[in-house]
C-alpha cells in the first residue's frame, strides 16, 4: 500500500461501470478548497466517459480529508437582499411546486408566474427544495445531510425528515444546532425498513461514495413504490469543466472519488434498478 503525504491510498485503474482500463485525464492535482494533503490524478474511461480518482484514499483514511470541510459549522448570518431573494423563491415554489402556504395574496402569485419564465432563477428556486412537489409530501431521507441546513428548511415545509451523515462533526451540528433526527454512518449501515420513504435526496453526495451502486440499491429498497430519488452532482461535460479544465471546481480531489456525465449517471442509476424520470443540467 502506498502513502500520499500521510494518506494511505489504493490503486483504482479500471472503470466501475464498464470495467475498461482508464486513461489519464489530469495529474498533479491538489485540494484547492480545504487544504487536504496529497497530490492526485484523475482517470477517464475511454469507453463510457466515467471519471474517477486514482489512486484513491483508503476508507480508513478518508476522515483526514474532511477535517476542515464546510459542513462542520452552521451560519446564522443573513445575506444582503435575503428578504427579496426569499420572496422571489417562495413565490416560484408556490407557483411551480404547490407550496401555496409560502405566499400571501395575488401580488406574490403574479411575481411567481413572472419569475418562473426566467429559467436560471426558476431552477435555483426549485433546487432549493430538490424539485420536490408539495403533493408528494411525506417522509424524506437526506443521504449525506451534512450540517442539516437543507433538512431544516424542508422540514418547515411540512416534510417528515430524517438524515444520514458519516461525518461526526457535521452530525453534531445537525443535532445540536437544528435539532434534527440524524443517524451517524453510511446509509447501508442504518438498516431502514423496506418502503420507508416517499423521497430520498442526495445533494453532492454520490461523487463522494466508494460504492455508489450499492448505495443506490439501498435507496431503491427503502423507497416507497412511486417514491422519488433526487440526485445533484457535478457534470463532467459541463461548460465549466470544458473551460477551466484541471482547475474546475467540480473535480475537488481528493474527496470526489467518481464524477459523472448525464449518460454515466443514467447508467449508474439503472444498474441499481431505478427508473430514470428526468436528467437535466
Amino acid at each position: 500500500m502506498k502513502i500520499n503525504e500521510g494518506i494511505h491510498v489504493e490503486e483504482a485503474g479500471f472503470c466501475m461501470l464498464c470495467h475498461s482500463e482508464g486513461k489519464l485525464l489530469y495529474q498533479d492535482l491538489r485540494d484547492r478548497l480545504f487544504g487536504a494533503p496529497g497530490i492526485w490524478s484523475l482517470m477517464r474511461c475511454p469507453k463510457c466517459g466515467l471519471v474517477w480518482l486514482n489512486p484513491r484514499p483508503i476508507p480508513e483514511d478518508i476522515g483526514k480529508l474532511y477535517e476542515t470541510y464546510h459542513t462542520h459549522s452552521a451560519s446564522n448570518q443573513v445575506p444582503k437582499l435575503a428578504i427579496l431573494r426569499r420572496l422571489i423563491r417562495n413565490s416560484i415554489l408556490a407557483t411551480r411546486l404547490g407550496y401555496t402556504e409560502l405566499v400571501d395574496g395575488s401580488f406574490q402569485r403574479m411575481l411567481g408566474r413572472f419569475f418562473s419564465w426566467i429559467t436560471p432563477i426558476r431552477e435555483m428556486a426549485e433546487l432549493s427544495v430538490m424539485c420536490l412537489n408539495r403533493q408528494k409530501r411525506g417522509k424524506l431521507l437526506d443521504v449525506g445531510c451534512g450540517s442539516g441546513a437543507f433538512l431544516a428548511k424542508i422540514k418547515e415545509l411540512g416534510w417528515d425528515v430524517v438524515g444520514v451523515e458519516p461525518d461526526r462533526q457535521a452530525v453534531k451540528v445537525a443535532r445540536e444546532h437544528f435539532g434534527l433526527n440524524v443517524y451517524e454512518g453510511m446509509l447501508e449501515e442504518v438498516g431502514f425498513p423496506d418502503n420507508e420513504f416517499n423521497a430520498i435526496t442526495m445533494s453532492h453526495v454520490i461523487e463522494h461514495l466508494y460504492n455508489p451502486v450499492s448505495t443506490l440499491k439501498e435507496c431503491y429498497r427503502i423507497l416507497k413504490p412511486g417514491g422519488r430519488l433526487v440526485i445533484i452532482t457535478p457534470n463532467v461535460e459541463s461548460l465549466g469543466a470544458r473551460l477551466f479544465r484541471e482547475a474546475w471546481r467540480g473535480w475537488e480531489p481528493p474527496r470526489h472519488l467518481y464524477l459523472f456525465s448525464p449518460s454515466t449517471l443514467q447508467t449508474l442509476t439503472k444498474k441499481a434498478g431505478l427508473k430514470v424520470i428526468q436528467i437535466r443540467t
